[in-house]
């Protein structure tokens, strides 16, 4: 059996000039900013089969408690965390 293999999401930003369906929540989402991720092969390696990559389609409170939810040893934040070292 393969180990575990974590799945890599490319997230990008959009603005909904169509409505569109937030795949977490069910809700739609129009005329206001909502997040894209897309997954090009899943945790076995295998591209999807009938397009190019699985979508997710999140509301900015959905992708904001996605991100706080996760694990911090996974997360890269966008500021790096200084310690300071006193003596």
């Amino acid at each position: 059996m393969p180990q575990v293999m974590e799945v890599e999401v490319e997230w990008k930003e959009r603005i909904a000039y169509w409505p569109v369906r937030s795949t977490w929540s069910k809700k739609r989402i129009w005329l206001k900013k909502y997040w894209q991720g897309s997954i090009y092969h899943d945790c076995m390696g295998r591209p999807p089969i009938k397009s190019s990559n699985w979508s997710l389609i999140y509301t900015k409170n959905e992708y904001l408690l996605m991100l706080l939810r996760q694990d911090e040893n996974n997360y890269n934040h966008p500021v790096p965390q200084f310690k300071s070292i006193r003596t």
